[in-house]
C-alpha cells in the first residue's frame, strides 16, 4: 500500500507543477500594487498618483511611484520557467541603491515581486513583512486589464 501512495505522489507531482507553469507574465501590461489604481489610472492617467498611493510596474519603465522608482536594466527569463530575474537601480529622494528582483506569477492576474533589498530589511527587522504574502520582501502587483491605450512611462 505504501508503494501505491508513493507512486500516486510521483504521478500527481508533475500535474501540480504543470498547472502552476500555465500562469504567464504578460510583459506588455501595466501592473499596480493597489488593484483600485487600475480604475483611477484609466480615469485620470498620470494624475492617478495624486489621488492614490501605489506603485506601478511596466517592464519597459520599471517600478514607479510619486517619489520612488526602480529602473530595470536586465530582465532575464529561462525557457520552461515562468520566473523572471531583474537587475535594477532604485531611487528615493537622496538615496540610490542596486536591487535584484525575482518576479513570479501569483495568480491569473497578479504577479509577486520579491526585492532582495526589501527582504534584507525585513530580515534585519527594519521593514515590516507584507501580510498578504509569505515571502519576505514581496509585493503583489495586479495587472490592469481595463486600460485603453494609456502609457505610463
Amino acid at each position: 500500500m505504501k508503494l501505491g501512495w508513493a507512486l500516486a505522489l510521483v504521478i500527481a507531482g508533475p500535474v501540480a507543477a504543470t498547472a502552476q507553469e500555465d500562469l504567464r507574465i504578460d510583459q506588455t501590461r501595466l501592473y499596480v500594487s493597489d488593484p483600485a489604481a487600475c480604475a483611477v489610472v484609466e480615469d485620470k492617467g498620470i494624475d492617478a498618483w495624486m489621488d492614490l498611493d501605489f506603485l506601478s510596474l511596466t517592464f519597459g519603465g520599471g517600478i514607479q511611484s510619486m517619489e520612488f522608482h526602480c529602473n530595470f536594466y536586465d530582465v532575464k527569463g529561462r525557457e520552461g520557467s515562468t520566473h523572471l530575474f531583474v537587475d535594477t537601480i532604485c531611487e528615493l529622494p537622496g538615496e540610490i541603491y542596486p536591487d535584484i528582483l525575482a518576479i513570479t506569477p501569483y495568480s491569473d492576474t497578479q504577479i509577486q515581486v520579491v526585492s532582495a533589498y526589501d527582504a534584507a530589511l525585513v530580515a534585519a527587522g527594519i521593514l515590516e513583512p507584507n501580510p498578504e504574502v509569505a515571502t519576505p520582501g514581496a509585493t503583489l502587483y495586479t495587472r490592469c486589464d481595463n486600460l485603453s491605450e494609456i502609457t505610463v512611462d
